[in-house]
């Protein structure tokens, strides 16, 4: 084989990757999406978190891997000029090689993104769970202050009845009698 096909092949595999790339984007965004409808109050705040760390994660992988995969092609180009001449029968292992270690990058990486979206899933849940806690104690304080609030309000406003009362017994005390 020729180093224009294995440089075929790591660009094929390239494509591949940024295939897989944007449906994991596609898969984190429904993911994130449907988070976030679930509670309104911290959408922009979890949204703008998700994406930073998203796409800060996404650009440190991709960059590393265009480097690798740079490296990788013109380590391959130069070394397989010399294999083939040396080891022209051993392609077809060194291509199961390459095929069974992409497979368990594969896997790998599949392993990793569960355990992200896993995780991912456990601290939204934690998250929803004291959000729910504290609008229940929100609602709770609120109940009691506005409880005692009308019992001052109450008393207040037996005062100001007695008070009148009284004033009315004062200007009833004042004047003649009609009898």
């Amino acid at each position: 084989m020729e180093s224009a096909d294995w440089a075929g092949r790591i660009d094929t595999v390239e494509r591949r990757m940024d295939s897989m790339e944007l449906r994991w984007d596609e898969s984190f965004a429904a993911l994130s999406t449907q988070i976030l409808q679930s509670n309104r109050e911290t959408r922009e705040a979890i949204l703008a978190t998700l994406r930073g760390e998203v796409a800060g994660e996404f650009s440190t992988v991709r960059t590393e891997f265009a480097g690798e995969f740079s490296k990788v092609r013109t380590e391959f180009a130069s070394e397989f000029l010399n294999v083939r001449a040396e080891m022209a029968s051993d392609f077809s292992k060194v291509r199961t090689e390459f095929a069974s270690e992409f497979l368990n990058v594969r896997a790998e990486m599949a392993g990793e993104f569960s355990a992200v979206r896993a995780e991912m899933a456990g601290e939204f849940s934690k998250v929803r769970t004291e959000f729910a806690e504290g609008l229940s104690a929100m609602g709770t304080r609120f109940e009691t202050v506005l409880a005692d609030s009308q019992e001052e309000t109450r008393r207040y406003m037996r005062v100001l009845y007695e008070d009148i009362l009284s004033r009315i017994a004062l200007l009833g005390e004042g004047r003649p009698s009609s009898s």
